[in-house]
């Protein structure tokens, strides 16, 4: 019975030890035959590397590898200016504390050439041992497709800038035109409709001055834009040396050009009728706009001015005008409710409103 005992131990034994050897391989095939660059550290230095590291360094052997900080292949510094060896220990100290660590380092070939890799370190105990496995991935080409694609984006950015800037030089040359026009003419009607014209068109060119001066093509920010829109009706309406105030509220709003444009040009509307139509002459006068988020993409608009009202022949006439058909479509566009507000001396709206989204 103790002989066959024995023997079944010795079995047993044999068939534990065949297990680990096949595990063993099986572990030292996937560490060899993987694309990744795969390095173990001990106490700071490189104890073991699969042939993936020997390619990617350039080198013949591991034992050119083993052994070595992983300063040692490295530039003296890194990019952000800290010593490659002190911040190599800091990086290995963050892996053994938080078990594991990823970040980017710049390696150095056996020929002297820099290359940037991404760095994965996971921290073990293995037989007593507090190991760091490093997997390493060559960046080198994705940097050059990154930096390809902010070239293409640069390129793009700087083509809709002159876009923008072509678009507003145009408008002014259709102004600048219809101001010849009006200045031809001796009919005052006509010439107060290419007047209003020029406003409408200038509305538009202001944005699209306003967006080839931003860093950020898609948004205006609104409060900016009105205060260069209206004191331009003001000064071209009233004269420069005018007695109009512009009380101006705006939350801090970045509205898109699809929505920038059309609201832009009912408030142009509104302030123009003020202009010629509810401050008199060189009467002095209050023009009020109020413009703050409601919620989300919701907006709302109060805007007005302190001047004659609308009487009911006004009205009348009013209603009737291009301008006022304008507004409404406009208001229409941007999903809004434009209603009068009849509690404040002179003319008031308001404007209940939706950002535009594509």
């Amino acid at each position: 019975m103790e002989v066959e005992s024995l023997t079944n131990q010795i079995a047993t034994l044999k068939e534990e030890n065949r297990k680990l050897t096949e595990k063993s391989l099986r572990y030292e095939m996937l560490f060899e035959m993987s694309d990744d660059a795969i390095l173990v550290l001990e106490n700071n230095m490189f104890s073991d590397c699969n042939h993936a590291v020997v390619k990617m360094f350039g080198y013949k052997n591991k034992s050119q590898i083993i052994s070595k900080h992983p300063s040692e292949f490295s530039p003296e510094r890194q990019p952000d200016g800290q010593l490659s060896f002190e911040k190599a220990q800091k990086m290995i100290e963050l892996s053994i504390i938080k078990g594991s660590h990823h970040f980017e380092w710049i390696h150095t070939k056996s020929n002297g050439d820099n290359f940037p890799v991404e760095v994965w370190l996971n921290t073990v105990k293995y037989k007593d041992k507090l190991l760091v496995n490093a997997i390493c991935r060559d960046l080198t080409e994705s940097k050059i497709t990154e930096a390809k694609i902010q070239n293409s984006l640069l390129e793009k950015e700087t083509l809709l800038k002159e876009v923008h800037h072509r678009v507003k030089n145009n408008m002014q040359i259709i102004t600048s035109l219809l101001s010849l026009q009006a200045n031809t003419n001796i009919n005052n009607a006509i010439k107060e409709q290419f007047n209003a014209c020029q406003y409408r068109i200038n509305s538009m060119a202001t944005i699209h001055e306003m967006l080839y001066q931003s860093e950020v093509f898609s948004r205006i920010e609104y409060s900016s834009y009105l205060q260069q829109l209206i004191t331009h009706l003001i000064n071209s309406i009233k004269g420069i040396d005018n007695n109009i105030t512009l009380q101006l509220q705006s939350d801090d709003i970045n509205l898109n050009i699809d929505t920038a444009i059309p609201l832009g040009l009912l408030i142009n509307e509104i302030v123009t009728n003020a202009l010629k139509y509810g401050i008199k002459n060189n009467d002095s006068g209050i023009i009020s706009v109020n413009i703050e988020k409601i919620e989300g993409i919701h907006y709302r608009l109060e805007i007005g001015d302190n001047g004659v009202g609308i009487s009911k022949t006004n009205n009348s006439t009013t209603k009737k005008s291009l301008g006022l058909k304008l507004i409404n479509r406009l208001s229409s566009q941007l999903g809004g409710k434009f209603e009068q507000d009849n509690s404040k001396k002179g003319t008031h709206y308001i404007l209940n409103f939706t950002e535009l989204i594509n």
